[in-house]
């Protein structure tokens, strides 16, 4: 069964609601299969047999075994007199990943067998050691091209300074296959004494061994290949050019920025610079090499390179929603924003000023309009507010297109550039009203109230010539005003009889708390909405009031969740949820007790509801009701408990207790609450809970740890507890070990993270890993991240690799429902979240929350940092 991609459907404001792969309640392909208690020891047994048969069959097995079981058997076996036996065995060792499996077939290097030395090459890869990678120098002398090809890339994966010699040695092989191969691995090691070797290498007879020299000098970064990569930038082959030119941006050489031009400025779809020029093997094309070339230009940076750039903006089609021109521009600003000039080749990189200077002086030429509206697209994705005047202006003279403009101030994000949106939100122009509105709506916050919108806004939206997509866009603009007079307009349109208006007239008055009798007419209208046939409108008006309701509200939400029929509670909950989390902590603590017992006569439908309610009331009182309440309580109320205690940072104690539950899923919630609100003293109880046998806990450890070292400033003990976690068998596990180093600011001696990016199988490590890489920085992290960027096979893992996410700023109340769909249905999902569903949330900050929902389906994240989340397959099926 292939695995499928989890569906993110983000509704308005703080719920989210998440449908889950078909795998969080089916097996998956990934899971360990079932295996009675007695297999383990009949798989041992007839590894023993004095029957090769018997041997090899177990031997096929030990893959299915537990790592602790299997480790063990595969080095009792390794020396096994059966050549079946030992192959299988070696591909268990591979498959687990199993330490220090390289020192075992050292001597299988000179068995006579080239499967053996195949077998031997492919262990030392996954596991290699110091020993062992040595040891394979005398393989690259091998008769067989195979093994010589697995060796070289067994010596390139380890990375190790030794190997450097022996593979230079080697670098005339006679099969092309293993010289590409030499290279390459040169090129991971990333040894200077490499770099002359390689340049003569450039001029192979063989394009794929051209390539991949052309790849490892511009991974080495050495300014010395410049001209003999310059030179390449004329190869017949396609897939050489780019790989050369790819090398010289590596180089930032801002020698190669002439040649690099010749090829950039060229039209796309344009046949090649030369009748000799060959599609490559892969199918590029002169395309792939002028886009290439465009980001050599962007790494680069210097002026020379962009100007090239700005030329090409003229060829450029703005209304694409990217283009390699732009990304390219975009690049030299940031990437000369993060600092430093090129190698010693002469490349500077340009400072983002210089670049947001350059762009400004094309806006204020003549310029034709892909070029005027490429600029200030890129104006707008660097943030240049020093443009805003040079763009209005433009724009004011026709210079720059309406529309591109617009795009252009959305993005820019200065609230400046308002009173010139507005003015076009009467454009003849349905395109440039569109565009319009989308901008106002993009530079408006409500947490800011900005009144200036709400008249042009009002005049669109009561004219009966407007378009009613324009008046959903229009409704959703007045209510990102914030503004009291915006509410005012809206407030007569929630009874609308036109469903979609409704429903964005309910999503817009919950965009910002108005106050006194505004803010009571729009409670009011909002309650009222509950009760509406449609469970849209229900659904909405409960995230509206979740957002804005007051205290005041709060009593009847609570009154009518304890009562209300069965089909509205669901709705209720996230409304008096959001209700409670702005009471008076001193003042309403009438409510909390009165929320608290209402939870000892509530139906289970409505008990969750009110335990996260309480959880998110600020205040004492509230936290310490609900410590009260757990030791008796049930185990849904105590997984419930767990979670809403992460509202209460005096409640440590508390969690400390729940985290020693015997059920799985109170200590999941409980663990990872404490990484939320837990001090120094929580460090040494998660400890222990880093081994704990549920792997939704022991991850969550590795999360709570990390996250309250970051808070309390001790990277140190974070390393010394999650460093040890990175050889732990379960994925998810390493995963937020990597995630919890990375938010301590921590990190663990040698190649741990480097080694987890190239060889771990799960794609959860490997995002970790890229992740934790570029947070530090380095030049072997950069060098892995480059690597990982062009060779991973996971489309997902290399797009993180080659741009890293930025860590998030700002933080939200997230409502998270597990609604799994069928795949066995065509797709088709279904209509309603799933109790006690296993889930694994994984946050904009990389760490991932696991554990199941409770009896709604739902799980509540406190303080999630802003940015995406998305649903994982869950711990439990995760093998």
């Amino acid at each position: 069964m292939r695995r499928s991609p989890p569906l993110l459907r983000r509704l308005p404001q703080v719920l989210l609601v998440v449908a889950a792969a078909a795998a969080t309640l089916a097996p998956h392909e990934d899971a360990a299969a079932f295996l009675w208690p007695n297999v383990p020891e009949q798989i041992a047994r007839a590894l023993r047999s004095g029957d090769a048969s018997e041997r090899r069959l177990a031997a096929t097995r030990v893959g299915e075994l537990p790592p602790e079981t299997a480790l063990g058997l595969i080095q009792k076996g390794m020396a096994d007199p059966d050549i079946e036996v030992r192959l299988h065995l070696a591909r268990a060792a591979v498959h687990f990943r199993m330490p220090r499996a390289g020192d075992l077939v050292i001597e299988w290097l000179g068995e006579g067998d080239p499967r053996l030395r195949l077998a031997a090459c492919d262990v030392i890869r996954a596991a290699p050691t110091d020993r062992s990678v040595v040891a394979l120098g005398r393989v690259l002398g091998d008769p067989d091209p195979h093994v010589r090809l697995a060796a070289a890339a067994a010596m390139g994966a380890a990375g190790l300074p030794d190997a450097v010699s022996p593979l230079l040695g080697h670098l005339d092989d006679g099969s092309p296959e293993v010289r590409a191969e030499v290279a390459r691995a040169l090129g991971r090691i990333g040894d200077a004494r490499a770099v002359v070797p390689l340049i003569g290498k450039v001029q192979d007879s063989v394009p794929e061994v051209r390539r991949a020299t052309a790849r490892a000098l511009g991974e080495l970064g050495d300014a010395r290949a410049a001209g003999a990569l310059t030179l390449a930038l004329q190869d017949r082959s396609q897939d050489v050019r780019v790989e050369a030119v790819t090398a010289l941006g590596r180089l930032r050489s801002d020698e190669a920025t002439p040649a690099i031009a010749e090829l950039a400025a060229r039209s796309p779809g344009s046949p090649g610079s030369f009748s000799g020029a060959r599609r490559g093997d892969s199918g590029t094309s002169s395309d792939d090499v002028r886009e290439a070339a465009l980001r050599a230009l962007g790494r680069i940076g210097s002026d020379a390179a962009v100007k090239v750039l700005l030329a090409a903006l003229a060829k450029d089609d703005p209304a694409a929603p990217r283009s390699a021109v732009r990304d390219a521009l975009v690049h030299a600003g940031q990437a000369a924003a993060g600092g430093g000039a090129g190698p010693a080749s002469g490349g500077a990189g340009a400072p983002r000023r210089a670049v947001a200077q350059a762009l400004i002086a094309v806006l204020a030429a003549a310029p034709s309009p892909s070029t005027a509206a490429g600029a200030a697209l890129v104006l707008g994705e660097l943030r240049a507010r020093e443009g805003l005047p040079a763009l209005v202006r433009g724009m004011q003279r026709g210079a720059v297109p309406l529309r591109h403009g617009l795009r252009a101030l959305a993005a820019l994000g200065d609230p400046a550039a308002l009173p010139g949106v507005l003015e076009l939100l009467g454009d003849a122009d349905p395109s440039v009203r569109r565009e319009a509105i989308r901008a106002a709506t993009a530079l408006l916050d409500p947490a800011n109230p900005d009144g200036r919108a709400v008249d042009p806004a009002r005049a669109l939206l009561v004219d009966p010539a407007t378009p009613p997509d324009e008046k959903l866009a229009l409704v959703r603009l007045l209510g990102r005003t914030g503004s009291p007079r915006a509410q005012a307009v809206l407030l007569p349109l929630a009874s609308a009889r036109s469903a979609p208006l409704r429903l964005a007239v309910i999503e817009a008055l919950g965009a910002a708390r108005a106050a006194g009798e505004l803010g009571a007419a729009v409670d009011a209208a909002l309650l009222a909405a509950l009760d509406d046939e449609s469970g849209d409108v229900r659904l909405r008006a409960s995230v509206a009031l979740s957002r804005v309701a007051g205290p005041g509200s709060a009593r009847a939400l609570l009154q009518r969740l304890t009562v209300a029929a069965e089909q509205d509670r669901g709705a209720l909950g996230i409304a008096l949820s959001g209700a409670l989390s702005r009471a008076d902590g001193a003042r309403d603590r009438e409510l909390a007790r009165d929320v608290a017992a209402a939870v000892a006569s509530a139906p289970d439908a409505a008990r969750d509801a009110l335990l996260e309610g309480l959880g998110r009331m600020p205040g004492q009182a509230a936290g310490a009701l609900l410590a009260r309440m757990a030791p008796a309580a049930s185990i849904d109320d105590r997984r419930k408990i767990a979670e809403a205690l992460a509202g209460h940072a005096e409640a440590g104690a508390a969690l400390r207790k729940l985290a020693g539950d015997p059920d799985p899923g109170v200590r999941a919630n409980a663990v990872w609450s404490l990484g939320a609100v837990g001090d120094r003293g929580a460090l040494a109880p998660l400890l222990p809970l880093l081994k704990d046998p549920d792997a939704a806990v022991a991850g969550n450890a590795a999360a709570a740890i990390g996250r309250i070292a970051g808070r309390v400033g001790e990277p140190p003990r974070a390393a010394a507890a999650l460093c040890g976690a990175l050889a732990d068998a379960r994925p998810y596990v390493r995963a937020n070990a990597l995630a919890g180093l990375t938010a301590a600011g921590a990190r663990c001696d040698g190649a741990a993270a480097r080694d987890l990016l190239a060889r771990d199988p799960a794609e959860a490590v490997r995002l970790a890993a890229a992740d934790h890489l570029a947070r530090a920085g380095g030049e072997a992290e950069r060098r892995a991240l480059a690597r990982c960027a062009s060779e991973d096979r996971n489309a997902t893992v290399a797009a993180r690799c080659a741009h890293p996410a930025a860590p998030p700023s700002g933080a939200e109340d997230v409502a998270v429902f597990v609604v799994p769909f069928d795949a066995g249905r065509g797709g088709a999902g279904r209509d309603a979240p799933v109790p006690r569903a296993p889930f694994a949330l994984v946050r904009a900050d990389g760490l991932m929350r696991l554990g199941v929902a409770d009896r709604r389906g739902e799980v509540f994240e406190r303080g999630a940092p802003s940015g995406p989340l998305r649903l994982a397959v869950p711990a439990p099926l995760v093998k």
